[in-house]
């Protein structure tokens, strides 16, 4: 239970029924009236708590079960819809004359009413634009589907709440007040509203007053607007007034029946499109009012959406009911777009899997938003269910400006609402969704109702297991930021369009978004995933990537060095371990395209039993991740390396290869619970079974590692794979600041090559450190390795001669590095014979080791 219901549960009270079902609604507040002339947005009176920093309701996870989306479509069990191409379609709707019919609403004129039919009607709409106001009313059931996507066919119009409607030239003045009324009249729409004809006044009209601009969605108007509008017919019959569409009657498409299935459509309303700034409104809209302009608006039961776009501003979306009736809505794999209260109404409605976004520039700068505004009544206990979506905000729009919502409180009076059973109070569920930068938490109510968990007057609209996308996935390098920044920067997937921002948390969800290939994207990780999975999510081991023909005791015993020699392993075994490690590659290795950015948004994402592989690409940022256990089963046995023969890991956690601008910031590395001291030795070495945790290789170039902690680990960087490797040069440039360096053996790093700028990192070597020690900075062949302000803490059977090692390299210095917290002088070569071409310069030695361990590493990004 939530809303009023969390208080009493918390007392260890029963929760209330309502119409014999557990009361698991929130409330949403219904707008002041005209009367009250409250403008749409203005701040709550004074002394109201400010409802943006209002407490936002959790539930557990066993309040949770008892609002799922069974439980909202109650007996009503949908399916997905069969790919449209399945269909053998009854009409065709084409523009050009090529179907059954010109327009949508002749083919829906043509479906016969409700009972009428033993099937459903299936009506094609071919690729097209339809600019037509359509509304259907009590027909047999139907499907109005297209066949590409859903951009390929557009149903719009560009009615809004305040435009006039025409009128017949001889219309007298009740006809003119019949024809507001009706406005009134279909605030729940009893049916479509009749066409008036084309009315050509011979004399400037007086405006209708606008339509409140407190109320989502109503136009209705009020005991006083309607005085003023009898008034003014008594005074002046000359100029009788003016009837408006309202808000219901501005909807380019209007469902009245049961039983519609909408597929691969959009629906838009385009009113207030050309509206920038708040400057541009056309007559009788503004930001006061007027501008409600619905895309969509549903009364009926059992209605379903997949694949559909729904598109407007101010009142994108309607669902109603059929008051003492169901009225529910499922939609699913679509899209909402809007910027006020633009998912509204009094139904059951479900949306799944869709993305959500509030739109930018209409509104005058400052001016915030609401995105949903339920309007359940108080005996309703489903409202609405907003699951496994992805709410997200065009650029411009403000981090923190648009409220999750507020309770519609249909027809009530600022100040005057009350509870009771009919009493608007919506009801709503925010479950497992990704939440952009842009949301607050819930706002008062349309009444202002001041948002509360607690008394009369609480609100039903909470939250379960949502999860926010920070800001920093939109970030790109900072300018100055080591060598990633030059050359215009690193942006990784910072210019993703909103359909490119995908949400994962398997490894299905995964593969699914780095599919879409080089194209700018950010993918929010929530959650550990385990590369060594498959599809349903299983853990897969040795077992499964295992050649039927390969044994590890078979394979030592064969290429014994005693025996074999010293020659690298050939035949049969060695055949059967090269498939192995394909397979277990094929599964483990992932690779990240271009202009991408991978983040974590949560506390424990990253990625398991797996490596991310670099190669070949540009732009990518990888931010607030955990990586472990990079864990090949299948090691590769060198009999010359070291003179004496190693066993060698596929594997590292990130590898980077003809990787170029690339930022590495704020995560953690480490071996996972399976560290290579663990393994036996086998051929009289330890058998390896991970590599680098980050490495650097094959002329990757402008790369900047920092904030990131490195743990108990053997061969740690390498930058530079091998001396050989002469299309290095002028390349593998590469800054490493305010990372941890802890327990790790060696290559922190370890340099070929490159001009290396390692500056203000922590290196921590314990005594009793598992994989021992032998040094930190590797200056390899033709290396230019540059180190400031670093800081070691070594144990004092350590010398501080061991933290560089010369190998075959020429060219080191060191400027203002400590050792225990006092100067160190380390070992001087030649000049780098380079300066950083970036602005970035190092903070002072003295505060670099609280520093970097206040920051680096993952989960402490923001």
């Amino acid at each position: 239970m939530f809303g009023m219901n969390v208080a009493a549960a918390a007392d260890g009270e029963p929760a209330r029924q309502a119409s014999g079902q557990a009361a698991l609604a929130v409330t949403v507040a219904a707008p002041p009236t005209a009367a009250a002339s409250v403008p749409w947005d203005a701040p709550p009176p004074a002394g109201v708590p400010d409802p943006r920093a209002a407490a936002r309701p959790q539930l557990t996870a066993s309040q949770a079960a008892q609002l799922t989306l069974d439980r909202y479509l109650g007996d009503w069990k949908p399916v997905d819809l069969a790919p449209p191409a399945e269909l053998r379609p009854d009409f065709i709707v084409a523009a050009d004359g090529s179907g059954t019919h010109r327009t949508v609403q002749a083919a829906l004129d043509a479906v016969p009413a409700a009972g009428g039919a033993e099937r459903r009607i299936n009506i094609l709409v071919r690729p097209g634009v339809y600019r037509e106001a359509v509304c259907v009313q009590g027909k047999a059931p139907f499907r109005l589907y297209g066949l590409g996507e859903a951009k390929d066919v557009v149903i719009v119009a560009g009615r809004y709440a305040g435009l006039p409607r025409p009128m017949p030239a001889a219309a007298t003045a009740e006809d003119r007040r019949e024809a507001s009324d009706q406005v009134r009249r279909v605030a729940l729409p009893d049916g479509c509203q009749v066409p008036l004809g084309t009315w050509a006044p011979t004399s400037t009209p007086t405006p209708a007053p606008t339509p409140s601009p407190t109320q989502p969605a109503t136009a209705s108007p009020t005991p006083a607007a309607q005085a003023a509008l009898g008034a003014a017919a008594a005074t002046t019959p000359a100029t009788p007034p003016v009837p408006t569409y309202g808000t219901p009657g501005s909807a380019s498409v209007t469902l009245l029946t049961d039983d519609v299935q909408l597929q691969r459509l959009t629906i838009a309303n385009d009113a207030m499109d050309a509206v920038r700034g708040g400057e541009g409104y056309p007559p009788g809209a503004g930001e006061k009012g007027g501008a409600q302009a619905v895309a969509l608006l549903t009364r009926g039961d059992r209605l379903q959406l997949e694949d559909v776009r729904l598109i407007g501003h101010q009142d994108t979306f309607e669902a109603e009911r059929v008051p003492g009736r169901p009225g529910r809505v499922l939609v699913r794999r679509s899209e909402i777009r809007g910027d006020v209260d633009f998912i509204f109404g009094g139904a059951t409605l479900v949306i799944d899997n869709s993305l959500i976004v509030t739109r930018a520039g209409r509104r005058q700068p400052g001016n915030g938003g609401h995105v949903i505004a339920p309007s359940t009544p108080q005996n309703e206990a489903f409202g609405f269910l907003i699951q496994r979506s992805r709410w997200l905000a065009d650029p411009g729009v403000t981090p923190g400006s648009i409220s999750l919502g507020r309770a519609w409180d249909r027809g009530v009076t600022p100040g005057t609402w009350q509870p009771g059973t009919t009493v608007p109070n919506g009801q709503a569920l925010l479950r497992d969704n990704l939440l952009g930068p842009h949301l607050t938490g819930w706002a008062a109510s349309t009444s202002r109702r001041p948002f509360s968990t607690e008394g009369p007057a609480a609100n039903r609209m909470a939250e379960h297991q949502n999860q926010a996308l920070p800001l920093a996935a939109f970030e790109r390098l900072p300018d100055g930021n080591g060598w990633a920044s030059v050359d215009d920067g690193t942006r990784g997937g910072a210019q993703a369009s909103l359909a490119s921002i995908r949400w994962v948390r398997t490894r299905a969800e995964l593969d699914a978004a780095l599919a879409l290939g080089d194209v700018p994207k950010i993918i929010a990780v929530a959650g550990r995933i385990d590369l060594a999975s498959d599809a349903a999510g299983r853990p897969l081991g040795i077992d499964a990537f295992r050649d039927p023909d390969f044994d590890l005791d078979a394979f030592a015993k064969a290429y014994d060095p005693t025996t074999w020699g010293r020659r690298p392993p050939e035949g049969p075994l060695e055949d059967a371990r090269r498939r192995s490690a394909r397979k277990q590659a094929a599964q483990v290795m992932v690779r990240i395209p271009s202009h991408t950015t991978v983040i974590g948004i949560t506390p424990d994402a990253g990625f398991d039993n797996g490596s991310l592989m670099l190669e070949r690409v540009k732009q990518v940022i990888l931010r607030n991740l955990r990586f472990s256990d990079a864990y090949d089963y299948f090691p590769a046995w060198d009999p010359l390396d070291n003179g004496h023969g190693e066993w060698n890991s596929e594997y590292d956690t990130v590898s980077l290869r003809e990787a170029d601008q690339v930022w590495v910031d704020h995560c953690s590395f480490d071996d996972g619970q399976r560290p290579d001291r663990s393994e036996p030795t086998v051929l009289g070495r330890p058998l390896q079974r991970h590599d680098g945790l980050l490495d650097i290789t094959r002329q990757s170039d402008r790369v900047t590692v920092s904030w990131n902690v490195f743990r108990q680990h053997d061969k740690t960087m390498l930058i530079g794979g091998s001396d050989n490797h002469r299309d290095d040069r002028g390349r593998l440039r590469v800054t490493l600041h305010h990372n941890l360096w802890e327990a790790v053996k060696e290559r922190t790093p370890r340099v070929r090559y490159g001009q290396v700028h390692v500056a203000n990192n922590l290196y921590v070597v314990r005594a009793d450190q598992p994989e021992g020690y032998t040094y930190s900075l590797g200056v390899g062949f033709e290396a230019r390795l540059l180190s400031e302000a670093n800081a070691w803490e070594l144990p004092p059977t350590v010398p501080a001669g061991q933290i560089v090692r010369v190998l075959k390299g020429h060219r080191f210095e060191d400027h203002g590095s400590f050792l225990n917290g006092q100067p160190v002088d380390l070992p001087t070569l030649q000049p780098v014979g380079w300066t950083p071409p970036y602005a970035w310069r190092p903070d002072p030695t003295s505060e670099v080791a609280t520093r970097v361990r206040q920051g680096a590493g993952a989960g402490r990004l923001w």
